[in-house]
């Protein structure tokens, strides 16, 4: 069992009697999905301040901006538990599971390109949105796969993973901007490279690569059945 596997079966133990509640309030599998989009929306909300740009706090910012995306992310292994549990499986609830996460991953990705452009950070700016790139294509490209019989779930930056990488790196961030020494928040390499954007670096590389090795694995696939 793999790490995916091993977390996701504590997060099942701890959440199952959360599902069953809410099965028994009628709460539908694209009720959850919906929610976790609403969620998204409120955690880019509080990452711009609710849009008073005049008194942005980094601390506060970065941390509720992590935490409530955690949620939001729980949120979406809460709607295909929900519906393996209780046999609530359909193809439009995947479909729409699969397209309600496109919007959600790029309404959290509009809010930190703008969070970055605020500052006028424009290498923050340019390598969030090779991120978002990398993260798009990674789904795409599995989609396209299976689309055509391929298993192709390979790759270590997945959907999830990008979830619990970005929420940690603002929590973290959030708890630096309050109590850590300046020289964490100073920049760092070049001008407008600090440590926050280091992260978005990896996320930017790991995802591309992910998407590439999508791409690799699916031609191998491919040309063994031919």
């Amino acid at each position: 069992m793999g790490y995916k596997e091993t977390g996701q079966q504590i997060l099942y133990i701890i959440f199952d009697p959360l599902v069953h509640i809410t099965k028994k309030l009628g709460i539908t599998p694209n009720h959850i999905t919906i929610i976790g989009f609403i969620l998204n929306i409120w955690a880019v909300v509080h990452l711009l301040n609710y849009f008073d740009l005049a008194i942005m706090d980094y601390g506060d910012n970065l941390f509720g901006f992590g935490i409530i995306l955690g949620f939001a992310g729980l949120m979406d292994t809460m709607d295909g538990r929900l519906a393996r549990l209780y046999d609530m499986k359909s193809k439009f609830g995947a479909f729409f599971d699969s397209v309600i996460d496109r919007y959600s991953e790029f309404v959290m990705f509009m809010g930190l390109i703008f969070y970055f452009q605020i500052f006028h950070n424009q290498i923050g700016f340019i390598i969030c949105f090779i991120a978002l790139i990398g993260s798009i294509m990674v789904s795409y490209a599995r989609s396209r796969a299976e689309a055509l019989g391929i298993d192709c779930s390979v790759g270590f930056m997945q959907r999830p993973e990008r979830i619990v990488f970005i929420g940690i790196w603002a929590i973290f961030f959030g708890i630096v901007y309050w109590y850590g020494p300046n020289v964490l928040t100073q920049q760092v390499l070049m001008a407008d490279v600090d440590y926050f954007i280091l992260g978005f670096l990896f996320l930017a590389i790991a995802t591309n690569i992910t998407a590439i090795r999508r791409v690799v694995h699916s031609e191998h696939q491919m040309n063994r059945v031919g």
